[in-house]
């Protein structure tokens, strides 16, 4: 079931190095290289190609609700690509960089999903705009993926230093994520955009991102190296677009349920953007759990961890009593097998990746539910196995947060 993106394009795609998490987090100083779909020579400067292109501005404001791209002020010139059509020869101190970034990440986004739907996914906006614009810098302490255009600020970490958010692939591969799911779902009208919706965009893009980032080698081999294989424990995968090493935008792993966030019923115009985002969380969380379920499945088929150890897992997380239980299975099962827990996360990665773009595909604005994201999972899952032998975790998974509790 595993895929390896770089193992797919590297004889035919174009390379790019890439930060799979922030540059001031140890372990990940330095880009990695990728290979990324789009044919080696196939890319112009900038780069760009018939989907998008970035530009470096001189001097340009966040894009407003009257304005739209393509951008006509000045630029500074494009990079251009090395001899053999690949951008890895830029280096990450070159002003240049945050635009080659950009484009990589949002790229290698596409690829993953697009994979996962076995075809292209066309822009939403498409019908006025053919090719996304990417402006990695503008001076704002934000990021927004708007109508044909992203575009990135900066956020201050724990010493106020400026971090780009060009340089964050979570962040980026979160905008990445309205971009996919807008076209999957389709766009909401006055009469049919919900609270409910603007909440359940900001998951599927927080979960874009966590899926996204699972398919660098070196980022699972980080992840499973420093927790043994305890997804649970606080860790950069469940910390969404960290700002700091103590600081981050969202937590997969969380426990907020529906009951600790906004009404449903609150109008759509009179929510803060902060809300929206909260009420996305329990919706995260019941993926996130999802995720470790069917990683600690196949554990399990493995001969890796006991069904014993998997079940008592369960129901600590359903107990909140995760920091009482004891990690010794799981830190001697790691030591003796990592590639077997490496080859088990990646399964389970693709298990949910595959199942999440299946029910976003099927989901449509007009009467929109939290339970109705759980009835689809569902029924894709048992689509693909045929069989319902994940059905009640999921279920658990989703009524532990009050997502589908009418559900049987």
């Amino acid at each position: 079931m595993t895929f390896s993106l770089d193992a797919f394009y590297k004889n035919s795609g174009t390379r790019f190095r890439l930060f799979p998490q922030s540059s001031f987090l140890p372990g990940f100083e330095d880009p990695v290289t990728v290979w990324v779909s789009s044919p080696a020579g196939s890319l112009g400067p900038g780069p760009s190609d018939q989907r998008m292109y970035a530009i470096d501005p001189t001097a340009k404001a966040p894009y407003g609700e009257a304005d739209l791209p393509p951008y006509a002020g000045a630029c500074r010139l494009p990079v251009g690509p090395d001899p053999n059509g690949h951008f890895d020869h830029v280096h990450q101190d070159d002003p240049s960089f945050k635009c080659v970034h950009m484009f990589g990440t949002v790229r290698r986004v596409l690829d993953v999903w697009e994979t996962y739907l076995g075809g292209p996914i066309p822009w939403h906006f498409s019908m006025t705009h053919p090719r996304l614009e990417l402006v990695p810098h503008v001076p704002w302490n934000n990021a927004q993926f708007g109508w044909g255009f992203m575009e990135c600020g900066e956020g201050k970490d724990d010493q106020d230093v400026l971090r780009p958010f060009a340089l964050n692939f979570d962040v980026l591969a979160h905008e990445t994520g309205h971009g996919i799911v807008f076209s999957l779902t389709g766009i909401p009208s006055a009469e049919t955009l919900t609270t409910a919706y603007r909440g359940f965009h900001e998951s599927a893009s927080d979960c874009v991102a966590m899926i996204s980032v699972l398919h660098f080698d070196t980022f699972v081999d980080h992840l499973l190296g420093k927790t043994s294989g305890d997804l649970y424990v606080e860790n950069e995968l469940n910390r969404i677009g960290e700002l700091s090493r103590t600081r981050q935008i969202r937590n997969a792993s969380n426990a907020l349920k529906l009951k600790d966030v906004i009404s449903f019923d609150t109008p759509p115009d009179k929510t803060t953007g902060k809300q929206v985002h909260d009420l996305g969380q329990p919706l995260t969380g019941a993926v996130f759990d999802i995720c470790v379920e069917f990683f600690q499945d196949r554990l399990v088929e493995f001969g890796l961890l006991t069904a014993e150890h998997a079940a008592s897992v369960r129901q600590a997380a359903s107990d909140e009593c995760l920091e009482d239980m004891s990690h010794d299975a799981c830190v001697t099962a790691f030591a003796a097998d990592p590639a077997g827990f490496k080859r088990a996360l990646c399964d389970a990665r693709d298990m949910v990746g595959l199942r999440l773009a299946q029910t976003w595909h099927r989901l449509r604005p007009r009467g929109f539910s939290y339970d109705g994201v759980a009835r689809a999972f569902l029924d894709v899952d048992l689509e693909m196995t045929g069989d319902r032998r994940h059905r009640q975790d999921i279920l658990e998974c989703f009524q532990w947060r009050g997502i589908g509790l009418a559900i049987e």
